[in-house]
């Protein structure tokens, strides 16, 4: 294992034949980019984490030394592939580490000018054939690009966290993605363990986009005056999902939320109707109310870690059962809605929204 103090070519003799992919490259150590790694780790690629400048490489170079070794002592590996492990990852802040690689995945922050910046980079470093993937969760990858020669090569690969324990990516293809492409990704994705929701870019994040119908409706039924965000949240809990609708939002972040919505509904034809959801969640990010980072979003965390502490009074039985029949109705609605627009299956569709929401059974079950 080498990191950017002590850089040089790490052999690349593991092979993967079904794919054709053997170097991946992974930029960004967030939460998800650090997710993303540890999940490869698993399988046989040669890595290269690349973190920002300011990352500390040699904490997370002792961090992987740790997982592995504690493998080995656990019985999951032996010291063998401990070695062999080792030896295929580099971990640096240098991009030009990126240089050999076959596939390249970025994880960096939501910021489309930061990404269109890091690519442009990458189109210089890369080889001409290296896949280039954004796995942004709001951003269709053909705007991250300057259009040219490497158009063919580029596409989304949509991971949701935590990584290692969601199946389910969504494989976002671009209209000059080509098929050799789009057969790479594919086949790489299986052999890595994933189940895959192939989408164009007018259906890309299809999932994200099904919930924030539910999402804008809650929000509706608190501006209204019909509930609480607690008595909401512990409403949906109760009957419909494992989470809250706005313990969801604090736990991404509002800023994060707020870029993502207005990306999903640039195009939309009735952008007005999420006015009010985006107009709150701007009044939020100005205030500097950020959701569970900042101490304080749809609730405050300062004096009660957990956020929503069901405090309120509960709903009447009656207004209860009203909301709970409406988000249902929303959320049957949306799932056969985006699963004609997407022209997935039935059961990838339900497959992928029953992971997505933590369900024992999905909408069409």
């Amino acid at each position: 294992m080498t990191n950017d103090e002590n850089i040089h070519p790490v052999s690349s003799g593991i092979r993967n034949p079904e794919s054709g992919i053997r170097i991946v490259g992974i930029i960004g150590e967030g939460k998800m980019g650090t997710s993303i790694f540890y999940h490869l780790l698993e399988f046989p690629f040669s890595l290269r984490w690349i973190g920002s400048t300011e990352a500390d490489t040699d904490h997370l170079q002792k961090q992987v030394e740790k997982k592995l070794r504690r493998s080995v002592k656990c019985g999951i590996m032996n010291q063998e592939e401990h070695d062999r492990r080792i030896q295929h990852v580099v971990i640096s802040r240098e991009l030009k580490c990126l240089s050999d690689c076959d596939l390249v995945i970025e994880a960096i922050p939501e910021e489309e000018e930061l990404k269109r910046h890091l690519f442009k980079a990458l189109d210089e470093i890369t080889p001409p054939t290296c896949i280039l993937a954004s796995n942004s969760s709001s951003i269709n990858p053909s705007k991250l690009f300057i259009p040219g020669s490497r158009d063919s090569y580029i596409i989304g690969i949509h991971y949701f966290y935590p990584v290692p324990l969601r199946e389910t990516v969504e494989l976002i293809l671009t209209e000059k993605t080509s098929p050799e492409t789009h057969e790479k990704a594919e086949s790489f994705l299986i052999q890595s363990g994933k189940q895959i929701l192939k989408l164009n870019e007018r259906n890309s994040f299809i999932l994200n986009r099904l919930f924030l119908d539910i999402q804008n409706e809650a929000y509706r039924i608190i501006e209204q005056g019909k509930a609480t965000e607690s008595q909401l949240d512990n409403l949906v809990k109760e009957q419909l999902f494992p989470i809250g609708i706005f313990d969801f939002m604090d736990c991404v972040g509002i800023d994060t939320m707020l870029t993502a919505i207005r990306n999903y509904t640039a195009e939309y034809p009735h952008q007005d109707y999420f006015e009010g959801l985006i107009t709150r969640l701007q009044q939020y990010v100005m205030a500097g109310k950020l959701g569970q980072k900042s101490g304080e979003g749809f609730y405050r965390y300062q004096d009660n870690p957990a956020g929503n502490s069901g405090s309120n009074i509960p709903l009447s039985a009656e207004s209860a059962r009203e909301i709970a029949e409406h988000l249902r109705f929303t959320y049957l609605n949306a799932a056969k809605r985006f699963t004609m627009q997407s022209r997935c299956t039935i059961d990838e569709m339900n497959t992928a929204i029953k992971e997505y929401f933590g369900l024992e059974k999905g909408p069409f079950e």
